[in-house]
């Protein structure tokens, strides 16, 4: 979080002092650091590592680790289970495993991961409130690790339909030069 807000007062001092010596009128200023921004991410093309697997009512058994580093940070796809939310509606709970490598700073994986599930592409929502045979625990999602540490942790989604199978992606929430991607595929049956 201190990264975000350090680099959001450097691009302002940036823009200010830009404006103030240079003489730039703010349009030229802003069009040059859209086409730096864009060139930025045109040239970091996104690594992906994706997998496949089935989901049931159970927990999913790991047939192998869909992981990678993340920034200062490491991310696991562990599985997913099929639940209920509190009106019954199908929701899917995701297992991850968070471990935070090198920040010295603690961190939790709501605020340095982003994590997205999709059926055909269509982004679901994050489900708050499951059925209590769901044995959901949301909690870990906001605790803070320090390095070195990790932590399980698992968050629900409320599924658009119950036979589309489900893309699970997982980046670094914020970074400027790492694009990496873990992405994991699970059919539901």
């Amino acid at each position: 979080m201190k990264r975000i807000v350090t680099l959001l007062m450097s691009a302002v001092l940036l823009f200010s002092i830009c404006t103030l010596l240079v003489g730039c009128d703010t349009e030229e200023i802003v069009n040059t650091l859209n086409s730096v921004s864009q060139e930025l991410e045109d040239s970091n093309t996104p690594k992906e590592t994706a997998t496949k697997e089935t989901v049931s009512k159970e927990t999913v058994a790991k047939e192998e680790k869909t992981n990678a580093n993340l920034g200062d940070y490491n991310v696991e796809i562990l599985g997913c289970r099929l639940a209920t939310d509190y009106a019954g509606n199908d929701i899917i709970i995701v297992k991850y495993n968070f471990t935070n490598v090198k920040n010295e700073d603690p961190a939790n994986f709501s605020f340095s991961i982003e994590d997205n599930v999709y059926q055909d592409g269509v982004g679901l929502n994050e489900c708050y409130f499951a059925d209590d045979s769901a044995n959901y625990n949301s909690d870990n999602a906001l605790k803070e690790i320090k390095k070195g540490a990790s932590i399980e942790v698992e968050v629900a989604y409320e599924l658009n339909d119950s036979t589309t199978d489900l893309e699970v992606e997982v980046k670094e929430f914020f970074s400027l030069f790492d694009d990496t991607i873990i992405t994991k595929t699970f059919s539901l049956q």
